[in-house]
Formats: C-alpha cells, sequence, structure tokens
C-alpha cells in the first residue's frame, strides 16, 4: 500500500450542483481551483476553474453540456492508501486522458476529494516503472479492476477499492449499470 495525498472537499475542492455553469460561478465565489460537478447528486466530473469558466460562456444546462466535460475517473482508494495496481492503473489512464485534472475520490459511496495528477505522480514509485513505462515486479500479474462505462459521453472510469461478485455501477448516469472490465 502506498500513501496517497487527497485534496478533500471542501477545505482543498469544492463540490457543487447547479442547473447552468453561469449560475454556479455566479452564486459560488468562493470555488476552489478545483470543482466536483454533480448532478442529482451522481458526479459528473471534477473540473478546473478555467473549464468551469469556459463551459458558463456556452448556454445551457450542466446536463446539456456533459459532452464537453473531462471524463468522470473515481478511485476508492483505502483511507489515505492505494494499492501498487490501483495506483498503476490510475496513472496509465492520467496518461491516457490528459484532459482530466484528477481523479474523484469517494468513501462510502459519497464524493470525499480529488486525487490530482500531481499528487498521483509523487506517489507513484520510480521503482513499478520501466524505461518503457511498463510494470516491473510483482504488479504485472495482478489483475486489473478498472471499469468503464461507455455509455457516458465521454466514457467514464472507476477504480473501486473490491467489486465483490459483480461489476460496480456507472456513478455518472444510473440507468447505465454495470460498467464493463476495461481491457487496457
Amino acid at each position: 500500500m502506498i500513501p496517497v495525498r487527497i485534496a478533500v472537499i471542501p477545505d482543498s475542492v469544492s463540490c457543487t450542483s447547479a442547473a447552468d455553469p453561469a449560475s454556479l460561478i455566479l452564486r459560488r465565489p468562493d470555488l476552489r481551483p478545483l470543482t466536483v460537478l454533480l448532478s442529482e447528486d451522481r458526479p459528473l466530473s471534477v473540473v478546473t476553474r478555467a473549464e468551469l469558466e469556459s463551459l458558463a460562456e456556452h448556454p445551457g444546462s450542466l446536463a446539456d453540456q456533459a459532452g464537453r466535460l473531462p471524463h468522470l475517473l473515481t478511485v476508492e482508494p483505502d483511507g489515505e492508501l492505494m494499492e501498487e495496481s490501483m495506483l498503476l492503473d490510475l496513472a496509465e489512464l492520467l496518461g491516457l486522458l490528459p484532459g482530466i485534472p484528477g481523479a474523484l475520490v469517494e468513501r462510502d459511496g459519497r464524493p470525499y476529494g480529488v486525487l490530482t495528477r500531481r499528487e498521483a505522480a509523487a506517489a507513484l514509485p520510480l521503482e513499478l516503472l520501466g524505461e518503457t513505462s511498463e510494470r516491473l515486479g510483482a504488479a504485472p500479474s495482478l489483475p486489473s479492476r478498472r471499469y468503464v462505462c461507455r455509455k457516458c459521453a465521454p466514457p467514464s472510469y472507476r477504480l473501486p477499492r473490491s467489486t465483490g461478485d459483480r461489476p460496480p455501477d456507472c456513478r455518472r448516469v444510473w440507468f447505465h449499470g454495470a460498467m464493463e472490465l476495461d481491457g487496457g
């Protein structure tokens, strides 16, 4: 297990829901550099202040602009500790999805904070990566627990702590149902 530093809601990250981005900015001048956007208590995305301001320039609700939001990536670490395989999967996804400012951290199915790109990179032990960024050591034999909902636009990703006997449900849109195991 590797310790990670999580930017916690509401100390370092804003968490809010609003009908449209423009009213959100006007109503909440106290927004932090990162904001978790919610719709009906379900996470839509993690956005920077600049992305939120860009969204506010276009008329329409957050639901209407969902396709313009960064991918949703959620993780469920064990407290402030993360398994090596989960951290490697997270680093790989952050590399594949450069528009994501960080991963939404959930505890008990609720938004807790954000693990930023910088903090994920700082936590990643260099000995787990080779010169070609391939997994080394015991990590390759660990099965991936990376799930994707391809019904979301853009797709949402989830790295659950455990899945039990079934895949996790989509966090962004409840009626999308169970997510698929992502082949990587």
